[in-house]
């Protein structure tokens, strides 16, 4: 009777799956507990490499969130269809040389510049995927690369090869985030989407499991109580222990460029700097967030920012993000950030010693309150470097030559004419400045050949790059030639 049972189910299945309606996946009932089959949809696609489409074999530049990775073509890939890094670097017209890839079919929840329940797991699991990955590709979704609205982002599906395949075969990851409940259909639908049967499959098999977003369960990881109020240097100094959480800080906008403001503190209580202060300061991501928000963070305002704590891996640090538009029609929202006086920058940008900037190996060292496993404070000295210390404040290096410069010439990059100052001091100590884009009062760019070879006194805010410390300049009066 069993097997009867089976072959009519099968039978039944088979029927199903041959009309086209993708709203629920007819599966076996499992010998064990009765409930349908978990199907590996992500494996059941498959990539053709002799199809029409676009592909190109790549590796991860840089991981973005769970539906969005920059990916460096391979140049002399041996992948059959994946030889063209030439063909893809000439259509790639907004960046040239790498694509950011925006999945098709999925939309996960936001991790950067805004935080969602569950963004972090699904931007984690991703990673997991390629990191471990023998292979990636990337595929059009028909036979030529598609650029989304932002003008900038590529839509791809994304195949990859797990490290501990033996088969050799690649697995789709947009369909893969799908039925493992990390993403919400977007286009899952769309006719012309390439791989529809099997994206709409996962994606009812995650609803129907109940996986992950679909769960109905809260997110462990994401913070749902109101904003906590925080000293601007206990939570430097203690950071690891807020990642995720909200909280309330109070500081000085001291620069406001590329969707970010910049605020910082001077602090008399920190030791080893209780004559002189020490500026403590801290980038605030505001992404797109648009209106009032932006008069408030305007530069010289002293302000109190609320946001989530979290870490960059554009920038290699800690933020402050998930910046909420001003609320008007109820000015008390706890989720306003909130003006409380204009200080303007004559106690901003610090005269520091290069030498110390860059090789000082006294640490700097506060006393900060934490909870331990009772909820209980307690308190703890916290040291770190001093460059560390300085991570996103605000300082001017006096009297130093720069010996050589490098241009970013790339004809399509925002960056092109961006410039790194290689500078040296007169104690032989070298360091780098790192400018934005530079125009002059005319309009026209500033080359390399207004500062090389001269002594200068530059501006700037401290920020990590490539795991060291540089000093990066955003305006062109904040780089004054002595000669």
């Amino acid at each position: 009777m069993k097997k009867l049972v089976k072959i009519i189910v099968s039978m039944l299945c088979t029927a199903v799956l041959s009309v086209p309606v993708f709203a629920t996946a007819c599966v076996t009932p499992s010998e064990d507990n009765g409930k349908p089959e978990h199907i590996d949809y992500a494996s059941r696609a498959k990539l053709d490499l002799t199809s029409d489409t676009k592909k190109q074999e790549v590796t991860v530049k840089q991981y973005v969130d769970g539906d969005t990775t920059h990916f460096y073509p391979v140049a002399n890939s041996t992948l059959q269809g994946c030889n063209n890094a030439a063909d893809f670097s000439a259509e790639s017209a907004p960046t040239k040389g790498y694509a950011k890839a925006r999945y098709i079919s999925i939309n996960t929840p936001e991790s950067t510049g805004q935080i969602e329940p569950f963004g972090k797991a699904a931007s984690k699991f991703t990673r997991s995927k390629l990191e471990g990955a023998k292979s990636i590709i990337i595929e059009s979704n028909d036979d030529k690369w598609n650029i989304d609205n932002t003008g900038e982002r590529y839509t791809l599906w994304v195949w990859y090869m797990p490290n501990d395949s033996e088969n050799k075969e690649y697995r789709n990851l947009n369909i893969e985030i799908l039925q493992e409940g990390y993403a919400f259909g977007s286009g899952t639908s769309d006719a012309d989407s390439r791989y529809r049967e099997d994206a709409m499959a996962a994606l009812a098999q995650a609803e129907a499991e109940k996986l992950v977003i679909y769960s109905g369960e809260k997110d462990p990881d994401y913070y749902y109580g109101g904003p906590i109020n925080i000293d601007l240097k206990e939570l430097r100094f203690n950071t690891a222990a807020y990642e995720g959480k909200k909280v309330v800080v109070e500081g000085t906008v001291v620069a406001n460029f590329n969707n970010s403001a910049y605020i910082e503190m001077i602090y008399e209580d920190i030791e080893g700097y209780e004559e002189t202060g020490l500026r403590i300061g801290m980038q605030v991501f505001y992404a797109y967030t648009t209106g009032k928000v932006l008069e408030i963070l305007s530069v010289g305002n002293y302000v109190s920012v609320v946001g989530v704590v979290q870490y960059s891996e554009w920038s290699g640090s800690y933020q402050i993000t998930d910046i909420k538009p001003y609320d008007r029609y109820n000015p008390d929202n706890a989720n306003n950030c909130k003006l409380i006086e204009t200080v303007g920058l004559d106690n901003a940008f610090t005269v520091i010693d290069p030498a110390e900037f860059v090789s000082k190996e006294e640490k700097v060292s506060v006393e900060v309150t934490k909870l331990n496993q009772d909820n209980e404070e307690y308190t703890e000295v916290v040291s770190m470097t001093y460059k560390e210390a300085l991570l996103g404040s605000s300082v001017t290096v006096n009297d130093v030559i720069v010996y050589d410069v490098y241009t970013t010439t790339k004809e399509d990059s925002a960056s092109k004419g961006a410039m790194t100052l290689y500078c040296r001091a007169a104690d032989g100590t070298e360091f780098t400045v790192r400018t934005e884009v530079l125009k002059d009062a005319d309009g026209n760019l500033i080359t390399e050949s207004a500062y090389i070879n001269k002594t200068v006194s530059v501006k700037g805010v401290v920020e990590k790059f490539d795991g060291g410390y540089q000093i990066k300049c955003h305006r062109p009066d904040y780089i004054t030639v002595q000669g």
